[in-house]
């Protein structure tokens, strides 16, 4: 599990890079003279959403149904690039960076502080549809350009990388009792789907170094993190407070396609393909209570996790002197935490307890055809 955790952070580090570069390299641009042709495109998409809300209550005596947190959305983020390149008779090749980069948060803080009783405030509620579809589509065919360096090759760089992330905080102090309160309440329907397409011909230039040859590198980064924290300080008695609730549907797809035809001349096909997906929770719940505690410091979790990851390669060497080399990973995890104590003066009652309801599911395929 560590491995794939290790190689899902590399690869998702990678996306995030690719997709900065992209962002700052600019739109598209092409540069040709009379001497050489060469095709560059640089595409990125950045797309994001993020709801913040803050409340804060401080009163002498009692706090009734104040400072709650309500967040209500729905979120979709589509975006696609798409190039096609041909090399023209310079010694010049093709160079394609096509990077995505979609995300969506929600951030909940409340705290009250009260001189006697809470009674229904503090409480955070966040219910959302979130959907990220990106797709990068490239076909590249090589000149036939001759001479020194990468002459009539292919270059191509897609990146994908998206998220997902709800984090809510509750913290409530009262002198006296605390009722309802403190409550963080997460549903949410969370799908990520992106897809790497690329096809590449080597062109019929020769010379030295890597003329005709064919270079892919695609990455694809995954996740949904969801985190809940809720504290409670009561001089009485606690009731229905301080609980934690958590349902969630999360799936993440994410498909990498290559396909590589060497040309004439000693240039190779060179594929790096790779997918990270991860899906975590994390609840904690303290509660400390003078009298009595009923239903208060409860964690419950309940999650339908999928990921999906493909990787196909299909290189066809040149009638030069380059071969095929094919690079394939795909790390895939899933985690939950869940942490409540319980500290009170009186009897508890239906008080710490954690329940955990997952479905999970991780299926990869990674699959090469060299000739």
């Amino acid at each position: 599990m560590n491995d794939f955790i290790t190689v899902n952070k590399a690869l998702m580090t990678f996306a995030v890079l690719a997709v900065s570069f992209v962002l700052l390299v600019g739109p598209t641009s092409m540069t040709v003279n009379v001497f050489a042709t060469i095709n560059t495109a640089n595409q990125g998409i950045g797309q994001s959403q993020s709801s913040n809300q803050n409340a804060l209550c401080v009163s002498g005596t009692g706090t009734l149904v104040s400072c709650n947190n309500l967040n209500a959305q729905n979120q979709a983020n589509s975006g696609n690039n798409a190039a096609a390149q041909q090399g023209g008779t310079g010694k010049g090749g093709n160079k394609a960076n096509q990077g995505i980069g979609q995300s969506q948060s929600s951030n909940q803080n409340a705290a009250c502080l009260s001189g006697t009783g809470t009674i229904v405030s503090c409480n955070n509620l966040n219910a959302q549809n979130q959907q990220n579809t990106g797709n990068n589509a490239l076909a590249q065919q090589g000149g036939s350009g001759s001479g020194k360096g990468k002459s009539g090759g292919n270059t191509a760089n897609q990146a994908i990388g998206q998220s997902q992330s709800s984090n809510q905080n509750a913290l409530c102090v009262s002198g006296t009792g605390t009722l309802v309160s403190c409550n963080n309440l997460n549903a949410q329907n969370q799908q990520n789907t992106g897809n790497n397409a690329l096809a590449q011909q080597g062109g019929s230039g020769s010379g030295k170094g890597k003329s005709g040859g064919n270079t892919a590198n695609q990455a694809i980064g995954q996740s949904q993190s969801s985190n809940q924290k809720s504290g409670v300080v009561s001089g009485g008695n606690t009731a229905g407070s301080g609980n934690n609730a958590n349902t969630q549907s999360q799936n993440n797809t994410g498909s990498n396609a290559a396909a590589q035809s060497g040309g004439s001349g000693k240039g190779g096909n060179t594929a790096n393909q790779g997918i990270g997906q991860s899906q975590s929770s994390n609840q904690g719940s303290g509660v400390v209570s003078g009298g009595n505690t009923a239903g208060s410091g409860n964690n419950a979790n309940t999650q339908s996790q999928t990921n999906t990851g493909n990787n196909a390669a299909a290189q066809q060497g040149g009638s030069g002197s380059g071969g095929n080399t094919a690079n394939q990973g795909i790390g895939q995890s899933q985690s939950s935490n869940q942490g409540s104590g319980v500290v009170s003066g009186g009897n508890t009652a239906g008080s710490g307890n954690n329940a955990n309801t997952q479905s999970q599911t991780n299926t990869g395929s990674n699959a090469v055809g060299q000739q």
